[in-house]
């Protein structure tokens, strides 16, 4: 009876997450964060200063004339001295032609959740900060170990070749980063997980056990690959890849899937992937500080 009692507590809880996580999302899409909407970037941007600074985050804005700003959040570590960088983007692309449904209204249909950047990227982007959220509110097993410092570069202009990014990265001044994910991270067709981990050292090993621990739970295949992810633009013109994540450790891993169809019409995330990818990013965090 106890038994059943928790599994349906856990379904509960994953109920309510994906609830929170497609409010805030259809909320960001609705909104059309797109290059000729400059209103939408501004307020999903807003949102995003208002809630990581309500969760401790020192939050900078970077402002160029008419060029989207960047946000440079830091959050400093709760125990010891690692960091983890993340990297994201608060712009979508156009919408184009070719789509079934209204790009700019989130819906769900057989189990996927359709959207202009629900896969790139505002959905992982959303996933991530609502995770945090959860963590530094309600507090779980990360209480006993303490968070790693966070720092958070999110740019406004990525769908737009990241010309501002292109600019101010080198400048910036940052933490010493332990490890930086990448916005999102891919399941191939048959469910299995493709994680994507370059340079990780050894001290850094058990984030992969931890991370296919997971995947394993819920019967799924992982393959790791020792490359960056794929980007329509090329690594060289990616500002993260090129003058955020350099030389230093660098992991991938997040909900799209190999039907996510990302600058495509009836772009969508499978709501199959959510409560996965919500688990290894928390239990990524709680790692890091542990790595010797």
């Amino acid at each position: 009876m106890r038994h059943g009692r928790g599994r349906g507590l856990e379904a509960d809880a994953s109920t309510a997450r994906q609830s929170r996580w497609l409010d805030l999302v259809s909320s960001w899409v609705t909104a059309r964060p797109t290059a000729s909407h400059p209103a939408g970037r501004a307020l999903v941007r807003e949102e995003l200063v208002g809630r990581l600074e309500r969760l401790g985050f020192s939050v900078r804005v970077h402002a160029n004339g008419d060029a989207a700003p960047v946000l440079v959040a830091e959050r400093p570590p709760e125990t010891g001295a690692r960091w983890v960088g993340l990297f994201a983007h608060y712009d979508v692309e156009e919408a184009g032609d070719g789509w079934s449904r209204d790009p700019f209204a989130v819906s769900v249909v057989d189990g996927r959740v359709f959207g202009r950047g629900v896969g790139d990227n505002l959905g992982p982007l959303s996933m991530r900060l609502l995770a945090l959220e959860e963590v530094i509110d309600a507090g779980n097993d990360l209480a006993s170990s303490g968070l790693p410092g966070l720092v958070w570069v999110i740019q406004g202009e990525e769908e737009i070749g990241s010309p501002w990014a292109h600019m101010l990265f080198p400048k910036l001044d940052l933490p010493a980063v332990d490890l930086w994910l990448e916005e999102t991270g891919y399941f191939e067709e048959d469910g299995t997980q493709r994680i994507l981990a370059r340079r990780l050292p050894a001290r850094l090993a058990p984030l992969l056990h931890r991370v296919e621990t997971l995947a394993r739970a819920e019967g799924r295949g992982m393959r790791v690959l020792d490359r960056y992810l794929n980007k329509a633009f090329g690594e060289n013109r990616c500002p993260c890849l090129t003058h955020l994540v350099r030389e230093a450790p660098y992991l991938a891993i997040g909900t799209n899937d190999t039907r996510t169809r990302i600058h495509a019409p009836d772009e969508s995330l499978p709501l199959a992937t959510f409560e996965l990818g919500w688990a290894q990013f928390v239990a990524l965090l709680h790692e890091v500080p542990r790595c010797a």
